[in-house]
């Protein structure tokens, strides 16, 4: 084993003890940190019948994070989830086919309600069901969802970007979390 000779370095060069000790908080500046959702607009989502609010969009890893309301009774259009889909329900709830499973050869009831959580994970092609109640959910996209037409042609693929646009199109951005490669720029090319 070699020794390390350390003499050749500055006393305060970056290494990795640097980020051990406290190096200072980022400064604050003029942005708010909290906003409430009644501060922004719900935009028109990818099918009928669905509002979404954009809260967190990041271009750069293409996540993004919205607050979405779907009317009572909707059947969602069969559509591909290409990343991780986490799903909080806030209020009403939503189902898949029938809304049971079969467990131990019991057959239950396997319906989203408020409180509940679920991952729909990359890969999944489906057609959820909103209950006679609908559902707001907060859900965190990991990637892009690509929507089919009733002939199984794929007609969308609903990316962070193309979220973005959309609520800057209702003048429903102000309030978002935006990461971008030009440092929080929100005039996009």
């Amino acid at each position: 084993m070699t020794a390390v000779d350390d003499t050749a370095t500055p006393a305060n060069a970056r290494n990795p003890l640097f980020w051990m000790t406290s190096p200072g908080n980022t400064p604050k500046g003029d942005r708010r940190d909290f906003h409430t959702m009644d501060e922004t607009e719900w935009t028109d989502w990818l099918m009928p019948g669905t509002r979404y609010k954009l809260l967190y969009c990041n271009l750069v890893s293409g996540a993004f994070t919205i607050l979405l309301q779907v009317d009572p009774g909707i059947k969602a259009t069969s559509h591909w989830h290409v990343g991780n889909l986490q799903v909080y329900i806030l209020e009403g709830g939503f189902y898949y086919y029938d809304g049971t499973v079969v467990v131990d050869g019991q057959t239950i009831p396997d319906i989203g309600t408020p409180h509940s959580f679920t991952v729909e994970t990359a890969g999944t092609i489906h057609e959820p069901f909103s209950t006679d109640t609908g559902c707001v959910m907060l859900a965190m996209f990991d990637g892009p969802i690509g929507g089919y037409t009733e002939d199984g042609q794929l007609a969308v693929i609903g990316d962070a970007r193309l979220h973005y646009y959309m609520a800057k199109d209702n003048s429903a951005v102000h309030n978002t979390q935006l990461v971008d490669y030009s440092y929080g720029s929100t005039d996009l090319q």
